[in-house]
């Protein structure tokens, strides 16, 4: 009785590993996978920039207070120019102390920089030169970061990504003939890519009569696009 049921237990393993697929034998599927890229520009309707007051004293207290008084003036400035509450955030305050070290050792304490700092969004560029201009003159000695940007790339995004589509697929038929393939239908679709990217503008800002001219050029929708496709 032990030795049939071990012969039957036998052919069992037997049968199950004839029945089982063999270790790269198994059909690829039938695709061809491509990416596309496209980029679609368009001119910024908002600015950023940081704007910030940078005071050095050897009294922390004074210095502090300097630098309080002069943001105030540049908050002030910023109202006046028409720049929502929203689009003024502080995004720096912080001391430093001045040290100097003498033979491996800090020395004494000989002044402090106070900083303080605001990021400013302003949301017609046509003003951006004016509101440059009228921070410093109200005090602001830190001007840094200039960046123009698209508020809403929305539309401009679901053009790059229609156009990065098609690249993907031209890119697939180049390959699908080479390879004496027949394209057949998506399969799959991945997308991609980011929004526009701001633009640094490194600029002389000097007071004149007139405001600081600045330019804002043009800022890019990327996208990108990946595709597979059944061939036949």
């Amino acid at each position: 009785m032990h030795r049939a049921l071990a012969a039957s237990l036998m052919l069992a393993a037997l049968s199950a590993r004839a029945q089982a697929p063999v270790h790269g034998t198994a059909a690829w599927p039938r695709t061809i996978r491509a990416s596309g890229d496209a980029h679609v520009s368009v001119r910024p309707d908002v600015a950023v920039v940081t704007a910030g007051v940078q005071v050095t004293g050897k009294d922390l207290k004074k210095a502090t207070a300097e630098a309080a008084a002069q943001t105030r003036e540049v908050l002030a400035a910023l109202r006046k120019e028409g720049i929502a509450e929203k689009d003024v955030q502080t995004t720096r305050h912080d001391i430093e102390v001045e040290r100097p070290w003498d033979n491996g050792r800090p020395g004494p304490i000989t002044g402090y920089t106070v900083s303080d700092e605001l990021r400013v969004t302003v949301r017609d560029v046509g003003k951006v030169g004016a509101v440059l201009d009228r921070v410093v003159a109200a005090g602001s000695n830190v001007l840094r970061g200039l960046s123009f940007q698209k508020d809403d790339p929305t539309p401009e995004r679901a053009r790059a990504l229609a156009l990065a589509v098609a690249n993907a697929r031209t890119k697939a038929e180049a390959m699908a003939k080479a390879a004496g393939v027949q394209l057949g239908e998506v399969v799959a679709v991945t997308e991609g890519g980011g929004g526009p990217g701001p633009i640094p503008l490194n600029a002389t800002l000097a007071m004149s009569a007139r405001a600081t001219p600045v330019s804002p050029g043009e800022v890019e929708v990327a996208a990108s696009a990946e595709l597979i496709f059944a061939i036949r």
